[in-house]
This record gives C-alpha cells, sequence and structure tokens, in this order.
C-alpha cells in the first residue's frame, strides 16, 4: 500500500535561477489563458468540447513556435492542460465555478507531476534541489525526507511576498499487514474528547480547557492599515509600489504563518492524548456572512485547525470526526434539556436540572455525546427517568426545559413519537446516544 507524504521546503535561487522560474511560472500563466479562451471559443463558435488530448497536440505544435513554451519543461506545461481539464470536469458536476482567467500576478506556482523520473532530484547532502530546465536550487531541508522511498510530485510555489517553495509528495510503501484502518483497529491510549470551536475562547475540550483565542489578525492590523495606506499613495507601476506591496505581502505572510504554527500545535496536542476527537461541522462559508463577525471567524482559522487533525490522526490510526452544531451550545450536557440562553451569556443554570453550565465546556460535552453515537460508541441504554426528555428526532434537538416535568409525561411523548417515525439507521439522545447497527444519522 502506498501512503503519500508531503514536505515544504524554502528555496534560496539565485537571480539566474529566479528569472528562469518566473519565465516558466509566467509562461504556465499564459497556456492556462490561452487553453482557457481556446475551449471556449470551439464552444461559442463550433459548439465543440474540447478534450486534454486534443490540447495536448496543439500544445506539441505550439512549443516548436513559441521560445518561452519550449523553455519549459514539457510534463509542467501538461501538467497545467491537466488542472484545466480537471476543473472543467469539477465545473460540470456542479462542485465548482466555470475555470477563469489568471491575471498577472507575483505570486503562481507550477509543478512537475512525473517528479520520481529524474527531472527532480533532492539532495539532502549539498543542500540542493535540482529542477528541471532551472539547475541546482539551494534549499533548506528542515526535515529528514522518508528512506526507501521515491519522489511522486514537486510543486514550486511564489509566495506574494516573493519567497521561493518546493512542496514534494513521496510515495512510501507500507506492508498491507501493518495497515489497519479506523474501523477495524482498537482504539488507542487516550479518552475520547469533544472540541468546541469558539471566538471568545479558540476551543475548548470537554475536560474544560481552554485556549484563548490568539486574534492573530487583529494584533497586526494597525500595522496592516498602515502599509495598505503607503500602498495606495504609491503610483502604479513604480519601484515604490512594489516595494510597498512586498512589504504588505510579507506582514500578511507573518500573519498566516503564525495562524498556521498555532493550528498545528492545537491538532498535534490534540490527537497525541486523545483517541476519537469530535469538531462541530460548521458552515463557515454562511457563518461569515454576518459582517459584525466576518474578519473575527477568518482570523479563527477553524477550517484550517479540523483539517490539520483529520490528516494527523488518518496518520496516527486515530479518529477525527465531525459532528453538527446545531443546539450544541443551548442542549444542557446532563440533562438534554435546551436551554434558551442568549450569546452573551456564558455561563447559566438549565432550567431543567438546576446545574451551572458553562457554555463552551458544555457544548463540547455535546460534541462529544454527538461524536461516540456516530462512530458507534453510545452511552449505556438508560431509563427515560434518567436520560431526561427526548429529542426531536427530525431535528435532533432536544426538548424544551419546561417539558421535562414528569416520567409519565415523557413515555406519553416517546410513545407519540415512536407512532410518528421510525428510525432506519440510528438515534442519538439530547443527553446519551444509543447507536443502531453502528451508525450516525442525525
Amino acid at each position: 500500500m502506498k501512503m503519500p507524504w508531503a514536505f515544504r521546503f524554502r528555496l534560496y535561487p539565485n537571480s539566474e535561477q529566479e528569472e528562469r522560474m518566473l519565465r516558466t511560472m509566467e509562461a504556465c500563466r499564459r497556456l492556462w489563458n490561452d487553453a482557457l479562451a481556446h475551449r471556449k471559443l470551439r464552444w461559442e463558435k463550433l459548439r465543440q468540447s474540447t478534450s486534454y488530448n486534443h490540447q495536448a497536440w496543439v500544445l506539441t505544435a505550439e512549443r516548436h513556435a513559441d521560445p518561452a513554451l519550449a523553455e519549459v519543461y514539457s510534463q509542467a506545461a501538461q501538467d497545467v492542460l491537466r488542472r484545466l481539464d480537471r476543473a472543467f470536469e469539477a465545473f460540470f458536476e456542479g462542485r465548482s465555478r466555470h475555470p477563469r482567467f489568471k491575471k498577472l500576478s507575483s505570486a503562481g506556482s507550477f509543478a512537475y507531476p512525473q517528479a520520481y523520473n529524474g527531472s527532480v532530484k533532492p539532495d539532502v547532502v549539498r543542500r540542493r534541489l535540482f529542477l528541471s530546465k532551472v539547475g541546482n536550487v539551494k534549499a533548506v531541508f528542515h526535515r529528514p525526507l522518508p528512506k526507501d522511498a521515491r519522489v511522486k510530485t514537486c510543486t514550486v510555489v511564489r509566495e506574494p511576498d516573493g519567497e521561493w517553495y518546493a512542496s514534494l509528495v513521496y510515495d512510501e510503501v507500507v506492508p498491507l499487514q501493518d495497515v489497519r484502518t479506523p474501523a477495524m483497529q482498537q482504539q488507542p491510549a487516550g479518552s475520547p474528547v469533544g472540541v468546541d470551536l469558539g471566538l471568545l475562547s479558540l476551543i475548548a475540550t470537554s475536560d474544560g480547557e481552554k485556549v484563548e483565542h490568539p486574534k492573530l489578525l487583529r494584533k497586526a492590523e494597525k500595522r496592516l492599515k498602515r502599509l495598505q495606506r503607503s500602498l495606495s499613495r504609491k503610483r502604479k507601476g513604480s519601484n515604490n509600489r512594489s516595494r510597498a506591496r512586498h512589504r504588505l505581502a510579507s506582514q500578511h505572510a507573518r500573519v498566516r504563518r503564525q495562524r498556521a504554527d498555532l493550528n498545528h500545535k492545537l491538532s498535534t496536542g490534540l490527537v497525541k492524548s486523545h483517541s476519537l476527537v469530535a469538531f462541530e461541522d460548521l458552515k463557515v462559508r454562511n457563518m461569515v456572512r454576518n459582517r459584525a463577525l466576518a474578519k473575527s471567524i477568518h482570523d479563527a482559522g477553524w477550517s484550517q485547525l479540523v483539517r490539520l487533525a483529520e490528516y494527523k490522526a488518518s496518520r496516527a490510526g486515530k479518529l477525527v470526526v465531525r459532528v453538527p452544531a446545531a443546539y450544541s451550545t443551548q442542549e444542557c450536557s446532563f440533562c438534554g434539556a435546551l436551554n434558551k440562553v442568549p450569546l452573551s451569556v456564558r455561563q447559566s443554570e438549565c432550567a431543567s436540572c438546576g446545574r451551572t453550565l458553562d457554555r463552551d465546556v458544555n457544548a463540547a460535552r455535546i460534541v462529544l455525546k454527538r461524536g461516540l453515537a456516530q462512530v458507534g460508541q453510545g452511552m449505556p441504554e438508560l431509563k427515560p427517568a434518567e436520560t431526561g426528555p427526548l429529542p426531536v428526532p427530525t431535528t435532533g434537538r432536544a426538548s424544551q426545559a419546561e417539558e421535562a416535568g414528569t416520567i409519565r409525561d415523557v413515555d406519553r411523548a416517546a410513545r407519540q413519537e415512536a407512532r410518528r417515525w421510525k428510525p432506519t439507521a440510528s438515534v442519538v439522545g439530547g443527553c446519551h446516544g444509543k447507536a443502531l447497527g453502528g451508525g450516525g444519522l442525525w
């Protein structure tokens, strides 16, 4: 079995090598625009679709006529056409928008799709990375490369602040008998944990731990505004504007690296300490429509944190699940009652059981219970008097706190719901989850 490993290294090209990479990047951008225009023209004029093979045949002829394309490594140019073809496939399947033309920019990338054929040769001893059509570029290998594994692809990226990076993807062959899928393997040592994502506390765990939101963008906002005003005053096309743009891009890159460093540390700590990590499945795209909170939500980097935790858990043989976040901050983690408390109230008293609830920690415990039910590890079955109010099956929401009266009321409500609704996979309660057949339907 092959497992991919990605490594990103900083490049320090000399002036000649940087000029070659810039020309390659610009040629790939022009090739994308020309290929996109070619597809649009054939469809608008002839109503004919264009395939990758057809454009690859045209590219072969164009390389003989265009010196700029001739300087580009052949497979790097073919990779541009493949990416355009995949972009159209995603558009026709409804997964993305229509491909757009790429404007001239200081940032960009180009790829070597078959780096194992000798087009890319990393040399850790000499600290050099050989790139075909570019030469031996000085590189910083801050991590050891995997032994007995071949490099699969290499992507050379230029960031907006002018820094160059190379992303190497290795295929490591792992014996099948040593591979254990999450569904088959036994859970390793470490208790499961639920994680609530927020703005006051970046994360709050079901164990009661909280990490304060660092607000990296807010702290750098004063300097960013000053640099942006300085850029706006510069004349377009001047060297002063180019230097001002570089300073602004460097400050944005610094904030991005700080956020990535924090999320790497948080995700590594969660995966190492727990066998199961349950996150809220937040719809960030919808949440940022709130103009009052959009900047803080983007600054939090929730999606990046969850994404990092997922790939680290898959490598460590552990589980990361996403559960619905609806009413997780209002549902009581002890009795399952629903307390309609405004967002400004961080601690409240449950109207049903009278317990004092911390809004973030209580939500993390609800997330954990939903995560356990989703992976088929629900809590043991209890009597109605112990479980509290039952959920409304169509929404997965707990009933109102004032409805949590006597056991007779709960039994009558349960019988009514049982007549109207028959579960097909699983039932998740307001307080405890009960999985039927290992499913996770909400």
